[in-house]
């Protein structure tokens, strides 16, 4: 197989499977993009320049990863599949624009979700300069890791990720929409969301059951001031409970009280019929600042 052909597709990819015996893990959510647009798409969308300095997770046989490094940006990834790294290191060019990749690409086998970016990226980042997470994510973790990495201190100028479309619509939802929940409201009070490309399942090998977005999050200048985040969260969630029952039912477990319950959610401009979801964020912002933090 001709190697100047890129990983990501469909061709080179299938080769690779099949000389590695490759079998994609269920548990582990691996899907392999072979659609080079897909492909140009999100490095397009993560707008990638020369010595960006990128963090990807789950390069599995390096698609996203090459395209990343022809790019120019310098990749620091996290893997937890351990057959992988003798892949990548076969199949990836030995240079990128004439420089070697071991000065460029850095693997770490390692759950994201147990990083410790101070530690891991210390020896081969610019801690001091931002960093941008660009992933193709594996769908039953995308929730987690979008709370870990909101959650982290690391410095990232923009998150660019590849997830379940279903979920993507959530993260980009509006008030009054189905789509609109706990998700959407923790995401949107710290980052600005924006929806870059659709992928189609047939992009992908093997092929899965729903179709892919590709979501770009960047840290807003101006945060929303949800004071503590951790009871702000609880409160939303408490609100969405009971998704079909009005916002006064699914308060009765916060504030048992009627009247005092029925006075708050007046205080919000609304009345007693509202459901959760035609809440505002600045909405849910006054209703957990006015609710006692648990102990």
């Amino acid at each position: 197989m001709n190697s100047d052909m890129p990983i990501g597709s469909s061709i080179r990819t299938q080769a690779i499977i099949n000389r590695y015996f490759l079998r994609a893990k269920k548990n582990l959510g691996q899907n392999f993009l072979v659609d080079l647009d897909a492909l140009e798409g999100i490095v397009q969308a993560a707008e990638i320049k020369s010595n960006d300095q990128v963090i990807e997770i789950g390069p599995g046989i390096g698609s996203l990863t090459e395209q990343l490094l022809l790019a120019g940006a310098k990749v620091f990834a996290y893997e937890v599949d351990e057959t992988l790294p003798e892949i990548l290191q076969n199949e990836l060019p030995a240079k990128i624009n004439g420089v070697p990749i071991k000065e460029r690409f850095k693997l770490m086998i390692k759950d994201i979700l147990k990083a410790d970016f101070a530690t891991d990226l210390a020896d081969f980042f610019d801690l001091t300069q931002p960093v941008k997470v660009v992933a193709n994510l594996p769908y039953y973790i995308t929730t987690p890791i979008i709370f870990f990495l909101n959650d982290t201190k690391l410095n990232f100028s923009s998150l660019t990720l590849m997830m379940q479309k279903e979920v993507a619509e959530r993260l980009s939802a509006h008030p009054a929409t189905k789509e609109y929940g706990p998700l959407t409201i923790s995401v949107q009070t710290q980052m600005k969301v924006n929806l870059a490309l659709q992928v189609k399942s047939k992009s992908f090998i093997p092929r899965p059951k729903v179709d892919s977005s590709v979501v770009v999050l960047q840290p807003l200048l101006k945060k929303t001031d949800v004071g503590n985040i951790k009871h702000f969260n609880w409160v939303v969630k408490c609100c969405f409970a009971q998704r079909r029952k009005t916002l006064n039912n699914n308060l009765k477990t916060l504030i048992p009280n009627t009247f005092q319950r029925e006075a708050l959610i007046s205080n919000l401009g609304v009345d007693l019929h509202t459901r959760p979801e035609q809440l505002t964020i600045d909405q849910f912002v006054e209703l957990a600042r006015a609710i006692p933090i648990k102990n």
